[in-house]
């Protein structure tokens, strides 16, 4: 390799371990959003747990002032009866009467059934409220090793950041430029070694993306200190020292 693929190459060097650190810190904080996602989660199912509670308890309050205001009737109907002064009065007054006591009893089933709905949604909300603390125990805990990562190999990426820029000082400013913006588009690696696919014949093919390379590259990378990106990874190509003979 010439002066500059070989600066590259050991600029390719500290890039992949800092990397390896930054893939292994995305992890780690993956880790903690996907636990944040299950928190919110839970408390989005509480409130709807909530709401549908509270609708409920409003139309159980609903029917239950009905069924009071109904028996409060069927108490005026049954005064009523007493002073009816013909059979056919009384009759009418009777029929009033055993239609309001059956409305009622329509409306004492659907308050049960109401209580009975309200339990349930009641019990599956403490056990939501369960779930959430031991949502918000993983964050806590998530967090905690994200927090530890971070420490623990903070001074190894500080170190390998002052190499890198070190080592990128002894690169020209387009050179380096391409090597950064496909270090980013391929999480770092942003060479790729030349392999020769057979030993007696002239093809070869680039290790990033297995493409097989022309030999005016191959040709070109051995005679010159030109930059050679593949046509279809875009890596940055070289040959490595007794490679692709």
């Amino acid at each position: 390799m010439g002066g500059i693929l070989e600066a590259l190459h050991q600029l390719q060097v500290i890039e992949t371990q800092l990397a390896a650190i930054r893939r292994q810190r995305e992890a780690k904080q993956k880790r903690v959003d996907m636990r944040k996602r299950q928190v919110q989660a839970a408390e989005d199912r509480r409130e709807t747990n909530r709401r549908a509670v509270q609708e409920r308890q409003v139309r159980q309050d609903a029917y239950s002032l009905d069924v009071a205001t109904r028996e409060e009737a069927v108490s005026k109907q049954r005064e009523a009866l007493g002073k009816a002064k013909t059979n056919k009065a009384y009759a009418e007054i009777l029929t009033v009467m055993n239609t309001t006591k059956a409305d009622n009893s329509k409306l004492e089933s659907e308050i049960l059934k109401l209580m009975e709905e309200i339990q349930t949604l009641e019990a599956e909300g403490a056990a939501i409220d369960a779930e959430k603390v031991e949502f918000v125990a993983a964050v806590e805990v998530s967090e905690g090793q994200l927090k530890e990562v971070e420490e623990k190999r903070r001074a190894e990426r500080e170190e390998l950041e002052a190499s890198r820029a070190k080592c990128a000082e002894q690169i020209p400013p387009t050179a380096l430029s391409i090597f950064t913006r496909v270090a980013q588009h391929h999480d770092g690696e942003a060479m790729a070694p030349v392999i020769k696919l057979h030993p007696k014949r002239h093809e070869y093919a680039c290790t990033g993306c297995n493409l097989q390379i022309t030999l005016e590259v191959v040709s070109t990378l051995k005679k010159n200190n030109e930059l050679q990106l593949c046509s279809s990874c875009g890596r940055v190509l070289y040959i490595e020292n007794g490679a692709a003979g």
